[in-house]
């Protein structure tokens, strides 16, 4: 591919004008193959849709799995995801610590987008607004606090000048924006480690699972416009949708994964990961739990 990613913290480059402007991410780690092969077909999608030659990097604690698709790999190690999770207390955080890492890497603009979440339409509509001043985050979900029982209530009793060497009194009405899809600048680095000082010290105070996106709304928005993406997907994060888009994803691979990389990345684009609707509202009525992942090791 050109440009070789290599350990975190190193950039196996020759020259800063060899590396490309823009850059795609996509994280996968854990024991769950599922989440992995995720991640393949939603690489398979950007390159599919984005028209031009950015890179994607896949940030992954198992970088045998990807080794025959034209993604630039940036390897976990085992330490690096205890030490970004704080021990495993806190997963999300992960998210954070690989942002800041692939904005140092010397790309202008990175479009990251989670693995359950796939493109329909080129990514380059989101990416392509990014700006020093205006970041991309995936949707405004509204007031952090605006369920009278959100955690986020807890706010109004810390310490106004927790986060003073910010500059930032946090409110409990700052509005929370999804993580899920993030397109920032390389100017936005220190707000993305801001973003982590939020994360490590709202941490045990604040009991809930999207102090992540909480924090990076935030950081952000203090020095930088922060609006809502535009891109074009099809979206598995419930445990439904993600039960029925992972057997898709599973006869896909046990059908294509020899096939070569267009055809495979044009057969990604046919296949509908969305349950029909009829099939969907009927489960839910007659509470039918969503069943376990195909078992992906035997893609192995």
């Amino acid at each position: 591919m050109g440009i070789r990613v290599g350990v975190l913290g190193a950039v196996h480059d020759s020259t800063a004008e060899a590396r490309a402007p823009e850059a795609y991410v996509i994280i996968a780690y854990g024991n769950r193959l599922g989440y992995h092969y995720s991640a393949i077909f939603a690489g398979l999608l950007i390159g599919a849709y984005k028209g031009d030659t950015a890179p994607i990097l896949i940030y992954t604690d198992r970088p045998q799995l990807f080794r025959n698709y034209p993604f630039e790999i940036v390897p976990i190690s085992p330490q690096q995801l205890s030490d970004w999770s704080l021990e495993g207390r806190y997963w999300f955080r992960i998210k954070n610590r690989v942002m800041h890492d692939v904005l140092g890497r010397g790309f202008e603009r990175v479009l990251y987008i989670d693995s359950d979440i796939a493109f329909t339409g080129n990514p380059h509509v989101d990416i392509g607004r990014v700006t020093p001043g205006r970041a991309v985050l995936f949707r405004n979900e509204g007031r952090a606090n605006r369920s009278p029982k959100s955690r986020y209530q807890s706010l109004a009793v810390l310490p106004k000048d927790l986060f003073a060497d910010d500059g930032l009194v946090l409110s409990p009405s700052a509005p929370l924006w999804s993580s899920a899809v993030m397109g920032l600048h390389r100017d936005m680095r220190e707000s993305v480690e801001c973003a982590d000082r939020i994360i490590r010290g709202l941490f045990g105070k604040i009991d809930t699972h999207t102090l992540e996106q909480f924090a990076l709304g935030v950081a952000l928005a203090k020095d930088h416009q922060v609006v809502p993406s535009y891109g074009s997907f099809s979206i598995f994060s419930t445990s439904r949708r993600r039960a029925f888009a992972r057997r898709r994803m599973f006869e896909f691979f046990r059908r294509y994964r020899a096939a070569p990389l267009e055809v495979q990345m044009t057969e990604a684009k046919r296949l509908r990961l969305r349950q029909p609707l009829g099939t969907m509202v009927v489960g839910r009525l007659l509470e039918i739990k969503p069943g376990p992942d195909p078992d992906f090791s035997l893609l192995s």
